[in-house]
């Protein structure tokens, strides 16, 4: 039986994010701290919680992960579509999985140009799947995601921190689905930030 459960760390990540986003004299993107701590957090719910996707959770020992580089921090021009729709995303079992279409992104990452489909959920918060060229032989071979939250947005551009991209349950359990990033969010590049492969 699939579950489709690859958002169950939405709601806490989108928390620590919302907090994380309140003005500090220093900004925390300049040391990483933010990006320690929801890893942190995140191996422990792996390690000991009930809907950890992590089979053998007595020798889980920690997930693996680029170095923080505020290079991977970009603030990217938002774009928003006419008119919001719902559309399907295929999902790795062969279903689908609803989400509001919000438009594009689009900015530079290593002098290279960047625009990327962004989806939304009914919270308002945003979700971003895709692939880069890091996969499959450095990260998850079906791509990775990342949850924004609205407090992300400012003066019409949308902050994201690819530090913070993450692998679906499906990469360490095939008992979970996730969704499969569009075709448009597969980027000529790498990107090195964010969780790598688990084994």
């Amino acid at each position: 039986m699939k579950f489709n459960k690859w958002f169950l760390f939405l709601i806490p990540i989108i928390a620590i994010l919302a907090y994380f986003s309140i003005p500090t004299a220093k900004p925390v993107e300049e040391t990483g701290a933010d990006v320690l701590k929801i890893r942190s957090d995140k191996d422990e719910a792996f390690k000991s919680g009930e809907e950890s996707p992590i089979k053998d959770k007595a020798t889980f020992k920690g997930l693996k992960y680029y170095s923080f580089n505020k290079d991977y921090i970009v603030d990217f021009v938002l774009e928003k579509a006419e008119k919001a729709k719902t559309v399907e995303l295929k999902m790795t079992d062969g279903t689908t999985e609803k989400l509001i279409l919000f438009g594009k992104i689009k900015g530079e990452i290593g002098g290279f140009s960047i625009s990327l489909t962004l989806y939304q959920h009914e919270d308002g918060n945003f979700f971003l799947p895709f692939k880069d060229k890091t996969a499959p032989t450095e990260t998850y071979g079906g791509g990775r995601f990342l949850d924004l939250p609205l407090t992300n947005v400012k003066n019409n551009r949308l902050r994201v921190d690819f530090n913070l991209a993450y692998n679906p349950y499906c990469a360490y359990n095939e008992d979970f689905a996730c969704p499969i990033p569009p075709a448009e969010n597969t980027l000529p590049i790498r990107i090195e930030a964010g969780e790598k492969l688990f084994n």
